[in-house]
């Protein structure tokens, strides 16, 4: 019998904790959606950081790796890790302002969708410039990075 009472009450409450979550992914995935229908540059921009910090956060993990198999090395690793953790910190502050942005047009886009079209068409391309000087740095920094390594 509590078999089923506990069976019973998985059923009726395991699905309305879900149903949150998936609004929440909906809703992500909506925005992401828009910005790659009305700016598919500021898009790909956004996805191209996106993997630029999964590519520090790989580093970042390495770097620590490193650091606790070569405890006497810990200041020459310190510096490395350093300028990995800022890199993605930039790219992260910079990216979740630009969807933060996105989002703001979207919602106004779904009020009013003339006037969202246009102010996203302008908001955009500022958003754009800000993603493209962004990932300009960070792959500078990477570049100077992988360089002190080899020196």
């Amino acid at each position: 019998m509590n078999k089923v009472i506990l069976f019973l009450f998985i059923i009726l409450f395991i699905p309305y904790g879900c149903e949150e979550q998936e609004e929440v992914v909906d809703a992500k995935d909506n925005v992401l959606l828009f910005v790659k229908e009305i700016n598919p540059e500021l898009h790909q921009t956004m996805f191209k950081m996106d993997q630029e910090m999964a590519i520090a956060d790989n580093k970042v993990q390495l770097l620590y790796d490193l650091k606790d198999r070569f405890p006497n090395q810990r200041e020459m690793i310190k510096k490395s890790l350093k300028q990995w953790q800022a890199l993605h910190k930039d790219l992260n502050v910079t990216l979740n302002t630009i969807y933060e942005k996105v989002e703001a047009a979207y919602v106004a886009y779904k009020i009013d969708e003339i006037q969202g079209r246009q102010k996203f068409s302008e908001t955009s391309q500022t958003l754009l410039i800000e993603a493209k000087a962004v990932l300009a740095s960070a792959e500078t920094t990477k570049s100077l990075i992988e360089e002190e390594l080899y020196e």
